[in-house]
């Protein structure tokens, strides 16, 4: 277990879980919808992935972060072309996770949510053959999955969009907590709608320099400003919290 050093608001030592507990996710949801936590990391010039996968970029003390980040959320929303690029399998599959999930009263396994407006979606992943862990997918096509060992849900939405997404979550599959994982368009479309209610950034000390890397956020100018909630510290690592 690592221990992060606060630098703002106050300083101390906290672990991620007992630092993340101070959010209270569940009780703030709002109605209509759950409440989105995104978690995304950068190198110092800005890239979010080195030859297109972002786990390279971050530490031990990165993962655990975004550990402790599933283990709060109902449904952990991530971008078709990320689950292709990053992965994705099982997102619980430690029994340490899942009991403590239960513990917690939640589902063992958070639901893995994607959407999708073309209806295409990386059926090849190693997430599609996890037989454990659930999957929802919104689509704005017809779509039939294949024959596949995790058992998927599909609808079908006639406007795909997060604001439609997020509220049948709520109201069909009960969400309250959901956590975004990227990539860059899905995050833009979520901050877009605003829909983003913490924004949490590891900073981790990597140069990349390669311009054809995609940043944390893409697809068109936003005019947004957020409020810097905390800044933790691990080795040469920040991790920021936005709100």
């Amino acid at each position: 277990m690592h221990r992060y050093q606060r630098l703002f608001p106050s300083p101390g030592e906290v672990t991620a879980a007992d630092a993340l507990a101070t959010l209270r996710a569940r009780e703030r949801a709002p109605d209509g919808r759950p409440l989105v936590l995104a978690d995304m990391v950068t190198s110092l010039d800005g890239r979010a992935a080195v030859q297109g996968r972002s786990r390279p970029l971050g530490t031990g003390a990165d993962t655990e972060m975004l550990v402790e980040l599933r283990t709060l959320a109902d449904a952990v929303l991530v971008g078709p072309s990320t689950i292709g690029a990053e992965g994705y399998g099982d997102l619980a599959a430690r029994e340490e996770r899942r009991a403590r999930r239960s513990a917690a009263g939640l589902a063992e396994r958070p639901l893995t949510v994607l959407i999708t407006r073309s209806g295409r979606i990386p059926w090849e992943a190693g997430l599609f053959a996890a037989a454990e862990q659930p999957i929802v997918i919104y689509s704005g096509t017809e779509l039939a999955p294949p024959d596949v060992a995790a058992p998927v849900t599909v609808h079908r939405l006639d406007a795909p969009t997060p604001t439609a997404m997020l509220a049948h979550l709520r109201a069909e599959h009960g969400v309250r907590v959901l956590l975004c994982e990227g990539g860059p368009s899905l995050l833009h479309a979520l901050l877009r709608e605003g829909l983003v209610d913490e924004l949490f950034v590891t900073l981790t000390p990597v140069v990349v320099g390669d311009d054809l890397q995609p940043r944390i956020v893409s697809g068109g100018p936003l005019d947004l400003e957020l409020e810097l909630r905390w800044v933790l510290r691990a080795g040469g690592e920040l991790f920021l919290r936005y709100g």
